[in-house]
């Protein structure tokens, strides 16, 4: 069982760039150095879990903190594989100040046979602030013949914006209690993504026409994106048939997202 806990705080400096002013990590949880994006102040980090897996018992804690006008692209290197059966509990909790702005767009997690995890979620951010969130989860280890055969994985998104729940968000899968490939579930697919785009800043009923146009007509991609009632923002929900249309999905709603919000597209990260 592994305590883990990293801490970032970004702050801007007087050139316009985003840099890393404090870092705190216990093992597992350790991050890449700050990369920078080609052609923007944006910075770059990777949170790395040097123990390989997230394993039943595990409970990680990663706070991030972005000062005014900070801007953070926060990605994992590969997969999150959850493994053994005691439940494992990850929780995030991320602040963005005015003018920042917040893409966290780890990769797919990949829930093994007995598997049992909570991921919690929790994002504050100024009214002037935006954030692209991205969740997506694999069946399991398909390869071997694990499909669903994980015990529970509970996924989990609250943000506020100055005090007031803008969007409470949870998806809950346990193959015992209702069969996640049954019709009306996740079906035969069973790789499913889920992206956020919250701004008050951006036009949200075209947001999410460029974020369904983005999906409409991929192979073995099934999705949609629809403006968010708080008028916060758009969410994006899609079901693919495999692990690379499911990263292709993600990238393609991501880049939607980010053209409509930044006027930029977005970058390939190394994997």
């Amino acid at each position: 069982m592994n305590e883990g806990h990293l801490s970032l705080h970004l702050v801007r400096d007087g050139g316009g760039r985003t840099r890393l002013a404090r870092r705190r990590q216990c093992y597992p949880l350790t991050t890449t150095a700050v990369l920078p994006l080609s052609d923007e102040d944006t910075a770059l980090i990777y949170v790395q879990n040097a123990a390989g897996s997230v394993f039943g018992g595990d409970r990680l804690t990663v706070d991030v903190r972005l000062d005014e006008g900070a801007e953070l692209c926060l990605s994992t290197p590969a997969a999150t594989r959850l493994q053994g059966d005691a439940l494992s509990v990850q929780t995030t909790r991320i602040s963005v100040a005015r003018n920042g702005f917040l893409e966290f767009v780890p990769d797919m997690i990949i829930p093994q046979a007995g598997a049992c995890h909570h991921q919690i979620t929790r994002l504050e951010m100024d009214r002037d602030a935006g954030a692209i969130l991205l969740d997506s989860m694999a069946p399991g280890r398909v390869a071997r013949g694990e499909r669903h055969s994980y015990a529970l994985v509970l996924l989990r998104l609250v943000v506020t914006c100055e005090g007031r729940d803008i969007l409470v968000d949870g998806a809950r899968f346990c193959p015992v209690e209702a069969d996640p490939a049954l019709a009306g579930a996740l079906g035969e697919d069973g790789y499913v993504g889920t992206l956020f785009a919250l701004t008050t800043q951006a036009d949200s009923v075209a947001l999410a026409t460029d974020i369904a146009a983005s999906l409409d007509g991929m192979p073995g991609v099934f999705g949609g994106a629809a403006p968010l009632a708080s008028g916060y923002g758009v969410v994006a929900r899609f079901l693919a048939a495999d692990a690379p249309a499911l990263r292709a999905a993600s990238h393609l709603a991501w880049d939607a997202a980010r053209r409509r919000m930044r006027n930029r597209p977005a970058p390939a990260l190394r994997k």
